[in-house]
């Protein structure tokens, strides 16, 4: 097990505050090309922001929802948004105009969490109603239905290569999926809690998962076997990759987010910022951006 420093060697500043929601925010994501942030929250529009300067880029869209909007990504090129909503549907709308192309229902309860598949042609979504289901983002037909976890479904991530799916749920477990042909390919049990978040490394060979237990597991995709188990002190919030692999952060509910390196040694421990960790941007020479939210605004801070 990492035994992460007690001292922390890093913090961050904050240099803008984005206003404008009217309500909670759920969800904050980076444009593919890190120049957009998109935002959704309980006032059930999505906005869009100049990630560099903090100003909002053009009016608020409101795609239909009819209850709060859970999560919102981008889809590979940037110009669609899938939003995930307490309403039981996912809707795919176009990033600047906010129209929706399809509507996508048969959820059964709140959906938690949407990702698009590495090729932007499908979207997965996870939900209440203990299920991720696979929809075909162009038409909007549902493909796949997967089945066996025993609580609410929180995360989904697609593998680089977009043949695994991962999803984490309310009944501990991490479990890999086929996304060709729905079947389990692994259940990683060792979850003491919820699991909150997961995702890939950018080699695909791992897959993290962070938990209300406070800690983050790596597993190896695989063979679905347990490599590591990394501390917090806090319940887990989310963990992003660099892009080139070497670094990976995780943030946490104790305030603070660690940075770990390719054996898994935390090498930083990042301080000074305050509110929800939402999103992470992690270059590949360490340096982050981050932003939070625990009200009606969005910090970024670096």
């Amino acid at each position: 097990m990492a035994t992460p420093p007690t001292t922390p060697v890093g913090e961050l500043v904050l240099s803008k505050t984005l206003n404008g929601h009217t309500g909670w925010i759920w969800d904050v994501t980076l444009s593919p090309n890190g120049e957009i942030l998109a935002s959704v929250s309980n006032d059930m529009m999505i906005r869009l922001w100049n990630a560099g300067t903090g100003l909002q880029r053009g009016a608020a869209k409101d795609n239909g929802h009819s209850s709060w909007v859970r999560a919102v990504r981008f889809s590979p090129m940037g110009r669609l948004l899938a939003t995930a909503s307490d309403d039981m549907s996912v809707r795919i709308s176009d990033a600047n105009t906010g129209f929706t192309y399809r509507m996508l229902k048969g959820h059964t309860g709140k959906v938690r969490a949407v990702e698009f598949a590495p090729d932007g042609r499908t979207v997965a979504s996870a939900s209440d109603d203990y299920t991720v289901r696979l929809w075909n983002a162009s038409s909007g037909a549902l493909l796949k239905t997967f089945t066996g976890h025993l609580g609410w479904v929180r995360a989904v991530a697609f593998s680089p290569d977009g043949k695994i799916i991962a999803s984490t749920s309310d009944d501990h477990s991490v479990r890999l999926w086929d996304a060709a042909t729905g079947n389990q390919l692994h259940q990683m049990n060792g979850h003491s809690a919820s699991s909150r978040a997961v995702c890939f490394s950018p080699d695909g060979k791992l897959v993290a998962s962070g938990s209300l237990d406070k800690t983050v597991h790596i597993w190896d995709t695989a063979s679905g076997a347990l490599l590591h188990v990394l501390d917090h002190s806090g319940p887990l919030r989310l963990m992003a990759f660099s892009g080139d692999g070497r670094w990976m952060a995780s943030a946490a509910d104790d305030l603070t987010i660690r940075v770990w390196d390719t054996s898994f040694a935390c090498v930083r421990v990042v301080t000074g910022y305050s509110g929800w960790v939402r999103a992470i941007k992690l270059s590949h020479d360490g340096h982050l951006v981050v932003y939070t939210s625990d009200d009606m605004t969005i910090k970024i801070w670096s």
